[in-house]
């Protein structure tokens, strides 16, 4: 769908601020800070904060046009906030008007990440307007994965272990390792996808049993799960078969002499109670 008059006359209003803000305002753009901690997103201009200056703050999820951002803070010589922002927010020079227009947020959340516009507006001087963009990535350590395990581990077929984090930014990496004892295996027999966390073991044998780490890592921190492969021949199947089949059979047999002693002696016992009543 083409955009409308209106977002086209924004989009050259925001070109247009773009054009001064190298000279107007200055930001520090990406800022990668760790959840949790604070962090600063930097923000200077270089006009005098007369009548009519205006500094407003807007922030935009990812994925959302920065057309959409939404307000922060908007000030006019008082200092407004709107939604929840204050509650972890603040300006690092209260009132802005000497130059320093920098947010600071405490206890990032993982939804600060996002693109930030700082926005100067100067009725009395537009060539120290402008508007400075950062975008803002809160790092999230890898969750403990979880691992799994899809397919029949019997001797000759092929089994995929899974693992995966839950979050994690930027995106942990996975990598498998075996016990440091366990059977040497040709490289073919195993095919590992870092990315997705999946390890394929092709065509199995008793080489393959023991115990597979998973790890996920990323550039905050690591973690693991593990996964126990046991490999069974096919000739197992049968005797497990038969073995399941003759305890049932067991039970079975089981249950009928119960059941054939149990009506013998009710039998037994309603007999000996017609005996009875016959002799009065």
């Amino acid at each position: 769908m083409p955009p409308s008059q209106k977002e086209q006359i924004a989009w050259i209003l925001v070109f247009l601020f773009k054009v001064v803000c190298c000279r107007a305002v200055q930001v520090k753009n990406p800022i990668f800070a760790r959840v949790g901690e604070s962090a600063d997103l930097l923000c200077t201009y270089s006009t005098s904060a007369t009548q009519g200056f205006i500094l407003e703050w807007r922030y935009a999820a990812p994925g959302t046009p920065a057309i959409q951002a939404k307000m922060l803070l908007y000030f006019d010589g008082r200092l407004y906030w709107f939604g929840s922002s204050e509650s972890h927010m603040s300006l690092t020079q209260d009132p802005p008007v000497k130059g320093t227009a920098t947010l600071h947020i405490l206890n990032l959340l993982p939804s600060d990440t996002g693109l930030y516009i700082c926005l100067i507006t100067n009725p009395n001087d537009w060539s120290g307007s402008g508007q400075g963009l950062i975008n803002l990535t809160v790092l999230i350590p890898p969750s403990v994965p979880v691992c799994g395990l899809n397919g029949q581990v019997y001797a000759g077929n092929d089994v995929t272990l899974t693992c995966q984090s839950s979050h994690g930014v930027p995106a942990p990496i996975y990598s498998w390792s075996r016990e440091k004892n366990a059977a040497p295996l040709l490289p073919g027999n195993m095919v590992e996808d870092q990315h997705n966390g999946s390890l394929i073991l092709r065509n199995l044998s008793a080489a393959f049993y023991g115990i597979y780490t998973c790890r996920a890592s990323n550039n905050l921190s690591y973690t693991h799960c593990t996964v126990n492969v046991n490999v069974y021949n096919t000739g197992d199947t049968g005797t497990i078969a038969g073995v399941v089949m003759g305890a049932f059979i067991a039970i079975l047999l089981l249950a009928a002499v119960l059941g054939y002693f149990l009506w013998n002696s009710v039998n037994n016992r309603a007999r000996q109670l017609e005996r009875r009543i016959g002799t009065f």
